[in-house]
């Protein structure tokens, strides 16, 4: 192996930013590590319409004061739970739903919500209040005995996801009853009937509409997730009839288990403060995301923040402030995370166009070939050695390449003749960033052919081609932008009115709606995408995206690879 200097080579030709040096911390890809025992792990969504557009929603002021309340027992039960007075209003949000508005001016940075711990449904009290808790408590206590961990998640006789999902299908059953006992039944009964995730597409269309896209990884992960977690608790139902601890009325099926799957999926909120636990938190789940809004305007616990009257206050409540300043009547958003439009639509049941998402991608899958790679074990061996697993998604987006892949191909694709020689090319690649020659042959240049090749494989794995995905796109926008103006039905919702007051707080009155601007695109959102030939039409539009992303980059990879030729050329002259 040679090592001729090409620490000239740093940057691509399309944007201009280094991507040829590998920066180990932070990485830009991901691991395909499968969701833990198959669960799902979600930040935060629910299932409403999304506005987009070709920019981030504008927060349009609406009326409020003068219509009767939106979901008055709800709101009469979180003050009665401890929520006290807020800044924000329930209402309903034209296309996106309901969602929470500013009732007063807002400054960037103030706190706008504040939930108390006593509202938050946890796993743990989940397992305390379910019917199987008898059952959950004999596997706590034996899993607490076989463990030597001493974390607070070591006692839960199930992983949080499936305790979470196990109490919500049981009140959901309890209510279709008539039973009203639990102090939890205002809440569900205000959780829509179909989340509109993925659990709620059939499993023949799953296979069709995403073949070819990377989206099919995600959907096998949540459908897994979903499986994994039925097959474990359905012994334990199983035997709590048998025990006589489930009532006849409730009938805690798999339909039932895989709505609470889907409700967890879009609702569920990870608290990093708090060793990411999950909880579910009526009210801060009625907020709405949007694409534009900072990664960092997400809820979290705040130990410091007190919520009740000054001489009751107590400490510790789950947050949000304000990423932008906002007007009275104005909606308040949050960030899901920064996720693509096909990630929130598996997800969290709406669709924003895809070429207003800012974070819109394609997940080129990379990984070393153990089957046919002579030097599969020395290659898994020699990423190891730098933190790297054997296979990586990397987010290709259309302004340039991500940091680390051309390193990461380099080294799948290179033959060395020797082992030593591998684990020199990695630490060239990954602690060098350097693109070495070996034996003759330039490692960047054999990066660049193998990414444009993989590119050219991504695009024809589609069953459509683009002319059709972009026709059908087309028509399902046209078709829902003529559509009337109507917010989602919400299951439980008994009224489509929007509320008067905040929580605890006096009337307030806003100023009317502006105008919807015409050049905004719609949003494909769970009213829509519960409908099999819209969904079809908002993956067609994904995978528009999704084949231009790849265009992009064969073309930036094609150009670069014309630069290092006539480079090479330049140095033998």
């Amino acid at each position: 192996m040679t090592n001729p200097s090409r620490q000239g080579l740093t940057k691509t030709p399309v944007t201009g930013r280094p991507s040829l040096h590998l920066n180990i911390r932070p990485f830009t890809a991901s691991p395909l590590s499968p969701i833990r025992a198959g669960r799902c792990n979600a930040v935060l969504g629910l299932d409403r319409l999304f506005t987009g557009g070709s920019q981030s929603p504008s927060p349009q002021p609406v009326s409020i004061a003068s219509d009767p309340e939106l979901e008055p027992d709800f709101q009469a039960w979180l003050q009665g739970e401890g929520l006290s007075t807020q800044p924000l209003l329930l209402r309903q949000c034209g296309r996106e739903g309901r969602g929470l508005v500013a009732s007063r001016p807002l400054p960037r940075g103030e706190v706008l919500l504040r939930v108390p711990d006593s509202l938050l449904l946890t796993a743990e009290r989940a397992a305390e209040e379910s019917c199987l808790a008898p059952l959950l408590r004999a596997r706590s206590t034996a899993a607490a005995s076989n463990s030597t961990d001493s974390g607070a998640s070591s006692s839960l006789p199930l992983p949080e996801w499936s305790l979470l999902a196990l109490l919500l299908a049981e009140l959901r059953c309890r209510l279709a009853a008539g039973d009203r006992t639990s102090r939890w039944d205002p809440y569900v009964a205000v959780l829509p009937q179909r989340p509109g995730t993925i659990l709620d597409w059939p499993a023949k269309e799953v296979k069709q509409l995403l073949r070819g896209s990377p989206l099919i990884r995600l959907a096998d992960s949540i459908t897994g997730a979903a499986a994994s977690s039925w097959q474990e608790l359905e012994p334990l139902i199983a035997q709590g009839r048998k025990d006589g601890l489930i009532p006849e009325y409730v009938a805690l099926e798999k339909a039932d288990l895989d709505w609470a799957f889907g409700v967890l999926l879009s609702r569920c909120i990870r608290l990093p403060s708090r060793g990411d636990m999950q909880v579910l938190a009526p009210w801060a789940d009625l907020l709405n995301h949007d694409v534009e809004a900072e990664v960092g305007c997400h809820l979290d616990w705040d130990p410091a923040a007190e919520v009740g009257p000054p001489a009751e206050a107590v400490s510790g409540a789950l947050v949000l402030r304000s990423d932008r300043q906002y007007s009275a009547g104005q909606q308040v958003y949050v960030s899901y995370g920064p996720k693509s439009s096909g990630e929130l639509l598996l997800s969290y049941g709406f669709c924003p166009p895809p070429a207003a998402n800012p974070h819109q991608d394609y997940k080129l899958r990379l990984a070393v070939d153990r089957q046919s790679d002579p030097l599969a074990d020395l290659k898994v061996e020699a990423l190891a050695r730098h933190g790297l697993p054997a296979e990586l998604e990397f987010p290709l987006k259309l302004e340039g390449l991500p940091g680390g892949l051309l390193q990461y191909l380099a080294l799948l694709d290179a033959r060395p003749k020797v082992a030593q020689e591998t684990y020199d090319l990695a630490s060239l690649l990954f602690e060098g960033g350097t693109f070495p020659l070996l034996d003759g042959e330039d490692t960047l240049a054999l990066a660049l052919r193998g990414l444009s090749s993989r590119c050219t494989a991504a695009l024809k794995a589609y069953p459509t081609s683009m002319e059709i995905d972009q026709a059908l796109a087309a028509g399902a926008v046209a078709a829902v932008a003529n559509r009337q103006q109507r917010g989602p039905r919400r299951a439980a919702a008994a009224t489509t009115t929007t509320v008067t007051r905040p929580i605890a707080g006096p009337p307030t009155s806003v100023a009317p709606p502006s105008p919807t601007s015409p050049d905004s695109l719609p949003t494909l959102g769970t009213e829509e995408v519960c409908v099999s030939s819209v969904r079809a039409a908002a993956v067609a539009g994904i995978r528009v995206r999704e084949r231009q992303i790849l265009q992009r980059t064969q073309a930036a990879a094609t150009a670069q690879l014309g630069e290092v030729k006539r480079a090479a050329r330049t140095r033998r002259r």
